[in-house]
């Protein structure tokens, strides 16, 4: 497997990194994309880059994250000139079928380093959509196959207007592609569908079959997190949560937990609401707060060390006497992959499902 000499260079997707120059259409942003990862690949043969998909911060996909998937593939082809081997997604999720691994639009530290050594691939990209009032941001990520780890994040944004809108009206899991390991085939259809409103509100849903495994961890690119305590108290309805966070990577990074975001439901029909008690992990306040959680304002974001970890406990107040509860919570990160490069910041959902209370 060939080398890259100068593999952060070749991948920093300045297209993407210039946040203050937004792109003015989703077409022009991949082809400088595309271009920019040509340009700056400094090599000693042919570079083999495997493209994941690009999904939505809800973990779902539409019409336009597959577009773009798609798009990306096509321009490094006509971009490469001989310089770059691709392997598009349907490949590599065919890859991590015989690799006995679930290709779920995530990448694994240990994933990814096997693919490096069986299957010679020297980087993954991955990346997301997120909807921001009227514009879209995409964010892109690179993890070498050397170590596992995340070493280049940027982004782009584009407006969310005519065919664009239309084109992530319809979002689900199943649109993916995504497929299950040792032999499982393509993913098993599901019936969950989101339906987006104008700037990205939603407004139905159904759920079929379970898409995930009941759990109270969660892994990223750059760090691991778990809900460490449960505790729901029958009485009062109330039910207290601490969770911790851990950098996995060799960088100093910065995480802000954005309150707004979270939605915690029992399991039983049941929603819970946000009581306000917070510590531990610092907070980004709103979406208009976003430049100073970054850890350019250390107010706003919790700044780690490489192997260090920080938590964040609160409650939430619910039903009284539920019998049983199965606990489902989901929640917003702000995160920083390198503090050295604050543009880096990416927007990041965390899911934790059908989770039992402390016994």
């Amino acid at each position: 497997m060939m080398r890259w000499t100068n593999l952060v260079a070749a991948c920093v997707f300045v297209a993407l990194a210039g946040g203050a120059n937004a792109a003015s259409s989703v077409d022009d942003s991949l082809d400088e994309i595309a271009g920019q990862i040509v340009d700056r690949t400094r090599s000693d043969g042919t570079a083999t880059i495997g493209i994941s998909t690009f999904t939505h911060s809800d973990g779902t996909c539409s019409d336009l994250s597959n577009y773009i998937s798609e798009f990306v593939v096509d321009s490094l082809f006509n971009a490469g000139e001989g310089k770059i081997d691709i392997i598009e997604r349907s490949q590599l999720s065919a890859i991590f079928r015989e690799m006995e691994l679930v290709f779920d639009g995530t990448i694994a530290p240990d994933a990814a380093k096997r693919l490096g050594e069986i299957e010679g691939v020297d980087a993954l990209v991955t990346g997301s959509l997120i909807q921001f009032g009227e514009q879209v941001k995409v964010q892109a990520r690179m993890i070498g196959t050397q170590d596992g780890r995340l070493f280049a994040t940027a982004r782009s944004e584009f407006p969310s207007v005519g065919s664009v809108a239309e084109m992530m009206s319809t979002r689900s899991r199943a649109a993916c592609g995504f497929s299950e390991a040792a032999g499982g085939g393509e993913a098993a259809p599901t019936t969950q569908v989101v339906v987006v409103e104008g700037a990205g509100g939603q407004v139905g849903a159904t759920q079929g079959q379970s898409l995930v495994e009941p759990s109270r961890r969660y892994a990223s690119d750059v760090y691991d997190a778990e809900v460490s305590t449960l505790v729901y108290s029958k009485s009062s309805g109330d039910t207290t949560f601490a969770m911790r966070f851990k950098n996995t990577t060799e960088k100093t990074i910065a995480l802000a937990y954005m309150p707004k975001t979270i939605s915690v439901a029992d399991g039983r029909g049941g929603f819970l609401t946000y009581t306000g008690n917070w510590s531990g992990l610092r907070t980004c306040y709103s979406e208009s707060y976003l430049q100073y959680c970054n850890s350019s304002d250390p107010k706003y974001a919790t700044v780690l060390p490489p192997g260090k970890a920080a938590q964040l406990n609160f409650q939430m107040r619910g039903e009284k006497d539920v019998e049983d509860p199965k606990f489902t919570l989901a929640l917003e990160l702000v995160v920083t992959p390198d503090v050295d490069d604050k543009e880096s910041y990416t927007v990041q959902s965390l899911g934790f499902y059908d989770m039992p209370p402390d016994s």
